[in-house]
């Protein structure tokens, strides 16, 4: 099936001269980037959803993708027509499995790219994470078959030079390597065209001008390394920056995108706390910091108030984004302990140096590892704080929204059971507890995660003495539960002291011409 052995450790990993099979090469170093791509292309299919833009003019950088694109498509279709016609029939050469599959899913992977182009252009996104984490890991994994082709080439030239010059056709060698540096020269270009962004949409829902934010139209790896935002540092580096210097909010982030989802969904929860359909529609209350509503089959079947959570709707309208980064934040978690194994390899590849001498590719590899991982964990810790950051920020956006539009609708009943400071408290203050908490929410995962990996490393190397760490964790359990039942005392006492003082200063403002007439100022100013 794949014409030479699969994986040798010999000629891999115990040599001096290390370098893969060429089977290992023309599969998993291929399989791999089509196979992630095929894996992750559903977010390519949301992103085409999602885009509020369309109708992106052809430009350069657009038509040069689709060429380059046409080109790969055109060389992969050609292997396998000369693996049919050089290692079948006749030929003396045998025609493996690898041979035919190989430019299938290459063939495929690249014809499903090509018609990303115009649905891309289409709909209006100027760039995709997935098509360049594609490109890049192609180009990546194709530099040791690079290195490969090269060695057989001068091993074929050596070999052609000791002989008589004969004329002879065109060998299935040599049109292995002129083939495959053309691919993988297309590759290259592909993945430079990839780190730039489309140009602007010619439609969009919202209108686009010059104050709007880099990111919009920022490419993928622009984003990763925020190297969008240098111009604003840049800025504030040179000159204090002052509010005409900021840039628009994103659409997404808008009140007017995040509001109707956040609606939709908190209405189907309303509905759905109702045990049975009744063609009247319920009386929304609001009192004491929740959403209530009176029974909607009337006085004769007594009032029953049901509760209606605003956690679902939460869950509903961003748990996509808040699930994203939670997984970003495994990934980091992850990355943060294979840090310091690859560390432990490093000290024993420098200890065993005087005993045992490997070879020194070893060390310069780990040493790479080492930086590939910090980069990699920096990366993607700092997209998660910043996907938490937008979702704390919708969350805060729905509330207060929720919060003003029911401050506004309630009856002259309910208004007296709830005074304007627990109102303005709950837009103020617990609308932004909700933003803070949820950078750290999965931290409830999170934390218990890193204390089991940190204890399973640290047995190996310390043993036993690990369990006093393990002990000191836990008494300070009770003793952690403790202050923050204390702390949650005394946050609900402090927000009853908000509560009264902002409803006091709601009737001083309201009352201050007699407060002056009878030089009440003192007394009042005692009180609040």
């Amino acid at each position: 099936f794949w014409g030479s052995q699969f994986w040798n450790s010999t000629e891999t990993w115990y040599t001096t001269d290390p370098d893969f099979t060429p089977c290992f090469e023309q599969t998993a170093l291929v399989w791999t980037p089509c196979a992630f791509y095929w894996v992750f292309v559903i977010f390519d299919f949301y992103y085409l959803k999602a885009s509020l833009d369309r109708n992106i003019p052809w430009n350069k950088l657009n038509v040069s993708k689709a060429l380059v694109n046409l080109g790969l498509l055109v060389i992969t279709a050609l292997d396998l027509i000369m693996a049919l016609i050089k290692k079948g029939g006749d030929s003396e050469l045998p025609l493996y499995d690898v041979d035919v599959w190989g430019p299938i899913i290459k063939f495929a992977t690249f014809l499903l790219l090509f018609i990303f182009i115009p649905l891309n252009r289409k709909y209006g996104v100027q760039t995709t994470g997935c098509q360049f984490i594609f490109w890049f890991l192609l180009t990546v994994l194709s530099i040791p078959r690079c290195r490969t082709e090269v060695r057989l080439d001068a091993e074929r030239q050596k070999v052609l030079d000791s002989q008589q010059p004969t004329e002879q056709d065109f060998s299935w060698e040599e049109y292995q390597f002129v083939s495959f540096f053309v691919f993988f020269t297309f590759t290259c270009i592909m993945l430079i065209l990839n780190c730039f962004a489309d140009g602007m949409p010619e439609q969009s829902k919202y209108k686009r001008g010059e104050n709007e934010v880099p990111e919009l139209s920022a490419s993928f790896l622009s984003r990763i390394t925020y190297q969008w935002f240098d111009r604003m540092a840049l800025k504030g580096y040179r000159n204090p920056l002052e509010e005409k210097d900021l840039w628009d909010l994103r659409p997404q982030d808008s009140c007017s995108e995040v509001m109707p989802i956040f609606a939709h969904h908190w209405n189907q929860n309303v509905r759905k706390n109702y045990k049975g359909r009744a063609r009247v529609e319920p009386k929304a209350q609001f009192s004491n910091g929740h959403v209530t509503f009176e029974n909607p089959h009337g006085e004769k079947n007594g009032r029953k108030k049901g509760m209606a959570s605003i956690m679902p709707p939460i869950y509903r309208s961003f748990g996509g984004v808040f699930l994203f980064g939670a997984l970003m934040k495994l990934f980091t978690d992850v990355l943060t302990f294979a840090q310091p194994q690859v560390l432990s390899l490093i000290i024993g590849f420098v200890e065993t140096q005087e005993t045992d001498p490997q070879p020194e590719w070893k060390g310069i590899m780990f040493a790479v590892l080492l930086f590939v991982l910090a980069a990699a964990q920096t990366f993607i810790l700092g997209q998660y704080f910043h996907r938490m950051f937008i979702v704390g920020l919708r969350i805060r956006t729905a509330l207060i929204n929720a919060i003003y539009r029911k401050a506004l609708r309630i009856s002259n009943s309910t208004k007296k059971e709830s005074t304007v400071g627990e109102i303005v408290n709950l837009m103020a203050v617990d609308a932004q507890r909700f933003m803070e908490l949820t950078t750290y929410l999965n931290m409830i995962w999170s934390a218990p995660l890193q204390i089991g990996l940190a204890l399973y490393f640290l047995w190996q190397q310390l043993g036993p003495s690990v369990l006093a760490g393990l002990a000191v964790m836990i008494i300070l359990i009770p003793v952690n539960g403790v202050i923050a039942s204390r702390i949650k005392t005394y946050q609900i006492r402090q927000m009853k002291y908000k509560d009264e003082r902002v409803k006091l200063m709601n009737e001083v403002l309201s009352g201050i011409k007699v407060l002056k007439l009878y030089a009440w100022e003192p007394s009042f100013e005692k009180q609040v």
